[in-house]
């Protein structure tokens, strides 16, 4: 059984991460400017991952007017990323997370220790976490818990 999610409520572990935008990026400073979505996925170009972040593609505007900033994470490499951002037209980071520290820190990966399982978080500006789910739950219920 893969590790627990942190609970809603609970402080978000900080993390530093270089994204697909080429941007190195630390959850503090991601927090001075907007709230966070990360969407925990296992994998570029696979059809479950392609879905379910176009899905947070088609709602970018919708993030970015409640003042959530989304960004994707595995730990495929950056250049992997920017491939995969740049053919679906991904207008928001996918962050590398190679050694899958972040994912660790956030209960995201598997039994193994190597796999993702696909996991979402809202994080609001004061670093709370307000949404935390398996799977891939609609962009619009981590906007609607952000909004809260």
């Amino acid at each position: 059984m893969s590790a627990s999610l942190p609970e809603v409520g609970s402080v978000a572990p900080e993390f530093t991460a270089v994204g697909s935008d080429g941007m190195r990026v630390s959850l503090r400073d991601l927090l001075a400017r907007n709230a966070v979505a990360l969407f925990f996925y296992p994998g570029d170009d696979t059809p479950g991952c392609n879905r379910q972040l176009s899905a947070v593609r088609d709602d970018l505007t919708t993030f970015r007017e409640a003042g959530i900033e989304p960004f994707g994470v595995n730990p495929a490499s950056v250049e992997r990323h920017v491939s995969y951002a740049t053919k679906f037209g991904f207008g928001f980071p996918l962050l590398s997370d190679p050694d899958r520290a972040i994912a660790a820190a956030y209960g995201a990966l598997k039994e193994d220790g190597k796999g993702i399982q696909r996991s979402v978080f809202g994080i609001a500006r004061d670093g709370t976490i307000r949404f935390a789910a398996r799977g891939a739950p609609l962009p619009g219920d981590v906007i609607a818990a952000l909004e809260e």
